[in-house]
């Protein structure tokens, strides 16, 4: 019986990658749906009971982490995708899950899909899509859990789930991939609790997590993180230059 698979990713060329890779092992595998969202991948995963969902982790509305909040649980196989080699990879790794690198090549996918083949008979004792969540909130050490103190008292929030932080007046916003959190921390506070991590500062009133990066808009001179949100990049502070060592480093 042929491997059900259901392709999830909001780039019709990365889409039309898997697809062709999938139809040079037709013997084994066949695409029943392709989707360009979350929201859609939930309805044809609910319909077609897939074996495999290769899973595109930089899209939006919604990233591919989000699919989640739809199931109670998963029974199908995530093979999860990206072009962001910092973002969530040692997480994916610990949590026992399949990955593939973009630009995906044809040996990495046959390998993937016949590590699948392996392995689909084993037992798994634990949920690893919660392990999953656990690793990408638990990247960081104790020590980087920041305190932001509010008017009603404190908040402790992981340090790698911050995407940006947007000055407010005397205040500061919290971008967090959950929420958004309203801090009493000035932002230059805010700014000194994240300096030695995996914080830029791009503009007088934003600090960014490079790890959310997906790309920079020269003729706007915007970053777009990997949630959709864009971030405006000042040149009196940051130049092009020194936004590549920053994200690269």
């Amino acid at each position: 019986m042929k491997l059900k698979v259901i392709i999830v990713d909001d780039e019709t060329r990365a889409r039309n990658i898997l697809r062709k890779y999938c139809f040079e092992l037709n013997d084994r595998i066949e695409v029943v749906d392709e989707c360009n969202s979350v929201k859609s991948a939930v309805v044809s995963i609910r319909k077609y009971n897939p074996d495999i969902v290769f899973l595109d982790v930089d899209m939006k509305p919604e990233n591919g982490f989000e699919l989640f909040n739809y199931f109670d649980t998963i029974k199908f196989e995530i093979i999860f995708t990206t072009a962001h080699q910092k973002y969530a990879i040692e997480a994916i790794r610990n949590s026992a899950l399949d990955f593939l690198l973009k630009p995906i090549g044809l040996d990495e996918f046959k390998i993937s899909i016949s590590r699948f083949e392996a392995n689909k008979l084993k037992k798994v004792s634990f949920d690893r899509f919660k392990l999953l969540i656990e690793n990408i909130n638990n990247q960081f050490t104790d020590k980087q859990k920041i305190v932001f103190p509010s008017k009603t008292g404190f908040e402790i929030v992981q340090a790698n789930s911050i995407v940006f932080c947007k000055a407010d007046g005397e205040n500061t916003i919290v971008s967090t991939i959950e929420k958004d959190y309203y801090t009493t921390k000035s932002f230059k506070e805010t700014y000194e609790s994240l300096l030695n991590l995996s914080f830029i500062k791009v503009h007088r009133s934003y600090l960014v997590n490079t790890n959310y990066i997906s790309s920079f808009k020269t003729s706007n001179s915007q970053l777009e993180l990997i949630t959709g949100d864009l971030i405006p990049v000042s040149k009196a502070i940051m130049n092009k230059k020194e936004l590549i060592d920053a994200i690269t480093k």
